[in-house]
């Protein structure tokens, strides 16, 4: 299940408070409701991961990079890339996890170099992602500073 406290604790107070706390009763019923031909096949693929520590989080790289500082053994690495791939295709990246590359229909770091230079700076913002796909964008403006970033997408 989907932790939201670090949400609720980053909105309280604010203009988003209301919404946050409605979020995961709807997120419970669009899971309810299975969309998406594919989702039982993604959720199993997504539970089954496994629990690896984040030591270096970088979100300001062309591939957004989780890693640690001892690789994790090459028996896990394999079983992580297996379900890795069945959440294919990866439309927007890349992503890098764990040194596991994962390129993507999409080269969103060639968009994000060329528009990055020319938008308000983000540091210290709020930003709504609105159709944010798996969330590229979002990372990537988490990395310039961005103080909350939410991304939606039917």
């Amino acid at each position: 299940m989907i932790d939201f406290d670090a949400l609720l604790e980053q909105t309280a107070g604010s203009a988003l408070q209301h919404w946050a706390r409605q979020l995961p009763g709807q997120i419970e019923r669009l899971f309810a409701e299975r969309r998406h031909g594919d989702f039982d096949r993604w959720m199993t693929a997504i539970n089954a991961l496994p629990a690896l520590s984040a030591e270096r989080i970088d979100l300001d790289a062309a591939a957004v990079a989780v890693s640690t500082e001892q690789a994790p053994a090459a028996e896990t690495l394999a079983h992580l890339e297996q379900l890795l791939m069945q959440l294919h295709p990866w439309r927007k990246g890349p992503f890098s996890l764990h040194g596991l590359y994962i390129d993507s229909e999409w080269r969103c770091d060639w968009k994000w170099q060329r528009l990055s230079a020319h938008i308000a700076p983000l540091h210290d913002r709020t930003v709504l992602d609105v159709g944010c796909g798996n969330g590229y964008y979002c990372w990537r403006m988490a990395g310039t500073g961005a103080k909350l970033v939410v991304g939606i997408d039917p």
